[in-house]
């Protein structure tokens, strides 16, 4: 058991953030997320030019709209598009980092 200690203890000076270095990529964060929106847009795109093409395909015959592979596909593609264009991704990331400080791992 004290072993499990000492591992925690370094694991903790190993890996605390220092807020600084984050002020000073802010520049960097604005782009990232700029970059990031651009992505959500584009897939986004994407997903309704497939969704729209299977439909198109449906109408002339040569689909089944009971096509469960198709549509878990899209669904669980909709779904991590979704989570990023809202900012779930980051609010789960966040909490689980408020978690980690709360647990004694922020320094």
């Amino acid at each position: 058991m004290m072993k499990d200690n000492d591992y925690i203890s370094k694991m903790k000076k190993m890996y605390t953030v220092d807020p600084g270095v984050v002020d000073d990529l802010n520049w960097f964060l604005v782009l990232a997320g700029a970059a990031g929106t651009i992505l959500c847009v584009l897939a986004l795109a994407y997903w309704l030019i497939r969704f729209f093409g299977f439909l198109f395909s449906v109408s002339r015959g040569a689909r089944s709209l009971k096509d469960p592979k198709f549509w878990k596909r899209m669904a669980v593609a909709l779904g991590l598009i979704l989570l990023f264009m809202t900012g779930s991704v980051f609010t789960l990331l966040s909490q689980f980092y408020d978690y980690m400080e709360i647990w004694g791992w922020g320094g």
